[in-house]
């Protein structure tokens, strides 16, 4: 038989371990008493502090509220929000971060190494930069749901098209912190009748603008990223093709004289607009030229900024020394031969009502 105080201290124990797990969410804060925002927009200007504007879902106001907050640093603005704020402030739902571009010319480097430190932030969150007047960007509302907005048009699902760049918190650390890559960040200003107006690309030599990308290069930009898939171009002013698929290939070397590349870029198209009825392969030889044009503009503006946004400096990492692969952006991407060739297959038309159909057209 079990003694009598051996059963108690047993029981004692059990219920001991019981209130041990039940208080484990003593913490929790109710949802009503919690402010999440969607949207921190970060600004600083010459001789002037930090300031955070934090865009919140607000259905009370059928719209958004603003917090905003500024101070030296970036974590005392956001601390000035909390303090003044009624509500707890919760970060771990930010989807956007959209950055001044006075401070994006000067310098990110303080913004990157802030989110993604924060155990709060999210490093899914999308980066873009704001051209014009930040505050009013900031403030900018078309309809009921401004919030909703915001995210759908940066979104893959919805209003964000593959025509434009995305690229994410971890993206741009990642990249600021190689030598091989840089990168690219949307440039975004305030839109008439959508909210935003996608201005094209920032290029960014590690952590600071340096130049643009314009939206017709984002193609090129896109395709070397393998994220292109769809878009609608022009050709010749009276013709247009829809791109249904692209894909690109690398051939790579490294010679007495310095690294060489050769890529191919592979374009299926369909001839969505032929007001002159010119035929597929003046259409394709058009666009041919007009892509090739465009890729050896965009590749020479790259190598006189000394920013390796297309990412070329991976293709060689296994063939560089370290001493080499460190001096990459200064000293060989600048100088290196790079030929870009476009083969275009105009497909069949079978998306849109026509009673001559087209046959498939290889143009290389």
């Amino acid at each position: 038989m079990i003694p009598r105080y051996v059963v108690r201290i047993g029981l004692f124990l059990y219920c001991l371990g019981c209130f041990t797990i039940l208080t484990g969410c003593w913490d929790t804060k109710d949802i009503n008493k919690r402010l999440m925002p969607v949207v921190m927009g970060i600004c600083k200007k010459e001789q002037q502090p930090y300031k955070i504007i934090l865009q919140i879902p607000s259905p009370q106001m059928k719209g958004s509220q603003f917090l905003e907050g500024q101070a030296e640093t970036i974590n005392k603005a956001v601390d000035g929000i909390r303090t003044k704020s009624e509500k707890g402030v919760d970060l771990l739902h930010l989807r956007l971060f959209l950055i001044c571009e006075e401070l994006a010319k000067k310098d990110i480097e303080n913004i990157v190494n802030y989110t993604i430190q924060a155990n709060d932030i999210s490093v899914k969150g999308l980066v873009g930069i704001v051209r014009g007047d930040f505050e009013k960007m900031m403030h900018h509302k078309i309809q009921a749901n401004p919030e909703l907005s915001s995210y759908d048009f940066f979104s893959e699902q919805a209003g964000w098209t593959p025509n434009n760049t995305i690229i994410r918190l971890w993206e741009v650390y990642r990249d600021m912190n190689s030598y091989t890559r840089d990168m690219a960040i949307p440039i975004l200003s305030k839109g008439t009748d959508t909210l935003y107006n996608f201005e094209g690309s920032a290029i960014m030599r590690r952590d600071r603008m340096v130049g643009d990308i314009s939206p017709e290069e984002t193609l090129i930009y896109n395709t070397f990223q393998r994220k292109y898939i769809g878009g609608t171009i022009e050709v010749a002013g009276h013709s247009s093709v829809l791109i249904k698929k692209a894909t690109i290939s690398h051939h790579v070397k490294w010679t007495a004289s310095g690294p060489s590349m050769k890529s191919r870029m592979k374009l299926n198209v369909v001839v969505a607009e032929n007001e002159r009825n010119l035929p597929d392969d003046v259409i394709a030889k058009l666009l041919k030229k007009d892509i090739e044009k465009k890729a050896a503009k965009l590749i020479k503006r790259l190598h006189e900024q000394k920013a390796d946004v297309l990412g070329i400096g991976q293709y060689f990492r296994r063939i560089m020394t370290e001493k080499q692969m460190k001096s990459w952006k200064k000293q060989w991407f600048p100088q290196m031969e790079h030929e870009v060739t476009v083969d275009i297959n105009i497909l069949d038309n079978i998306y849109f009502k026509s009673s001559n159909k087209m046959k498939s057209t290889p143009v290389s």
